[in-house]
């Protein structure tokens, strides 16, 4: 798997409820009881109501992904690289990010995917909101090849509140986005001087 496979997949698994202990499948009545009393306050106990849907953890989403069964601290005694959080422009898409008993999944542009607790079930959030110290490539994930690696996805931005939507790249963990989206959200006009752009406006 790659790590674009990786985001790929996580980003499929938006949404669903966090249960520490969960792996990516059903959580039955049993179950709950059998982590409740295993991990004690680390199951909720509002997390009774999630019995009858699928539930993951933060290692879980990794391992749900790759089939292979890691958790967080495992993650990283096997990574091939850490390196501290500081340096996140450096990581491949799909990188872990990690702090002692969480992980998530580096998408770039400073955003990452988690499992990020039963509050918040799989979501995106903003490096800058959570407390990761360092960043891993893991063992079970390929990175070769994304020396120059470019993800194009369908985004918005808003100009004095209102909506746009543009063409986001996602390019070696930085983000661009096409100057005619830019330019129409600010009201110009594009043309070319050469292969210089010209901004008018309208």
């Amino acid at each position: 798997m790659t790590g674009q496979e990786l985001v790929a997949f996580a980003k499929s698994k938006l949404g669903v409820p966090y249960v520490y202990g969960m792996k990516g499948k059903v959580m039955t009545e049993a179950i709950y009881n059998s982590l409740k009393k295993a991990y004690g306050n680390l199951v909720w106990d509002s997390d009774k109501q999630k019995i009858g849907k699928v539930c993951c953890d933060c290692s879980g989403l990794i391992s749900w992904a790759t089939g292979i069964s890691r958790n967080s601290q495992n993650y990283h005694d096997t990574a091939l690289e850490v390196q501290p959080i500081a340096t996140i422009a450096n990581a491949p898409i799909g990188a872990a990010v990690w702090r002692k008993g969480h992980i998530g999944i580096y998408i770039g542009n400073g955003e990452y995917i988690a499992e990020d607790g039963s509050a918040y079930g799989c979501r995106i959030n903003k490096l800058r909101n959570a407390n990761f110290t360092h960043w891993l490539k893991l063992i079970d994930i390929d990175y070769s090849g994304q020396e120059d690696t470019e993800m194009v996805e369908k985004s918005k931005i808003i100009v004095n509140g209102k909506e746009y939507f543009v063409e986001r790249i996602l390019k070696d963990g930085t983000n661009y986005i096409k100057i005619r989206d830019l330019a129409d959200a600010f009201g110009y006009t594009v043309s070319n001087n050469g292969s210089i752009p010209v901004l008018t406006k309208k």
